[in-house]
């Protein structure tokens, strides 16, 4: 079942989608039935055929009232729209109960709501593919506590994520559907991850994101290397090759493994959420123009700069930067913290 909902409140249409066949059906056959009788019976009064017709189809037995019983036709037209009507109304109540007492009801009102949530999110990610990669991505999404909403056609998979968290945000659709990103608010996100299965699929979607959305920041994964240059030139900002950081991880296992557990137990820890953040200079900080030491960093948020970025354009690190450098619009400070700490840092920059 194709979901899409309103901004408010329950869409008529899923309603519709849902009982359309037994109430089309109905109104098939009390219309039929009542043309059928004008045929018979021409000169009686519209009203009366209606009438003849809703006690014949409901057997509530209020008697004859167009003298069918007089005609043999009339009377074996009656019987058999007698029986078509009450397996017609056997079947739309069985259907309309069973849309009540299994929850349909209650499923179509859950997901009006997700909708509502979606529809209001602002500077939001769009995760696209909940797959093998898309999983990772969704649990440390969720872990750092950010607004994501996940476009997945796969509702199996998405039942499966809805397990793990309650809460997820998600739309049943095609990703690389103008319409499905567009109701994942994409003119309003703040970056989307294409986690597709393939390489093209990936390409197309980085492709009409950055049509949809020029300030987007787009981030792709590569299952071939090869593919990386027509990403980057479809619109992507930053390409992921999970072969490339799967054979790179295996080599450092071997290297230099206590590095690798450091990062690890960083990553993948649930107890905490320590991770290595960045924190930019907003335009207007009124910490633009001063030296790092002078922000007293530690003092206020208790985590230490590990290196700088002079601007999210530079691609030269600063590692260890003194007390002496100096901070601008723009700079970017990376550190180890938490999420908490991380807000700190935000509200010492501003």
């Amino acid at each position: 079942m194709k979901r899409h909902l309103k901004s408010h409140g329950l869409d008529l249409r899923l309603l519709w989608q849902e009982l359309q066949l037994p109430f089309s059906l109905l109104f098939i056959t009390f219309v039929g039935g009542t043309l059928g009788y004008k045929l018979l019976y021409p000169d009686l009064e519209l009203h009366r055929l209606f009438f003849m017709t809703a006690i014949t189809l409901s057997t509530v037995g209020y008697g004859d009232v167009v003298g069918a019983e007089n005609s043999p036709l009339a009377a074996w037209y009656t019987m058999v729209l007698m029986l078509v009507g009450m397996g017609t109304s056997v079947y739309a109540v069985s259907t309309l109960t069973a849309f009540f007492v299994e929850g349909a009801l209650g499923e179509l009102l859950k997901y009006s709501k997700l909708k509502r949530r979606i529809a209001g999110m602002r500077e939001h990610y769009i995760i696209c593919g909940a797959g093998t990669t898309g999983v990772h991505i969704i649990r440390e999404m969720s872990r750092c506590g950010v607004n994501f909403v996940v476009l997945d056609q796969s509702e199996e998979r998405l039942h499966e994520l809805r397990e793990e968290f309650p809460n997820l945000l998600f739309i049943a659709d095609d990703a690389t559907d103008e319409a499905s990103l567009a109701q994942a608010g994409i003119h309003l996100a703040s970056g989307l991850v294409a986690a597709l299965t393939n390489d093209k699929e990936n390409l197309f979607l980085t492709l009409t994101a950055r049509q949809m959305n020029p300030r987007l920041k787009i981030v792709s994964k590569a299952i071939d290397l090869n593919i990386g240059r027509r990403l980057e030139i479809a619109g992507a900002d930053y390409i992921v090759s999970p072969n490339f950081i799967g054979g790179m991880r295996m080599a450092s296992e071997m290297l230099r493994p206590n590095v690798v557990s450091f990062l690890d137990r960083m990553l993948r820890g649930h107890e905490n959420d320590i991770r290595i953040h960045e924190v930019t200079l907003p335009i207007g900080s009124s910490q633009a123009g001063k030296c790092l030491g002078e922000l007293e960093v530690f003092l206020h948020t208790g985590v230490r700069i590990l290196a700088m970025l002079d601007s999210p354009q530079s691609s030269q690190y600063v590692y260890n930067p003194d007390h002496d450098h100096k901070l601008a619009v723009g700079t970017v400070l990376l550190f180890i913290g938490n999420t908490a700490q991380q807000r700190k840092l935000i509200d010492l920059v501003k």
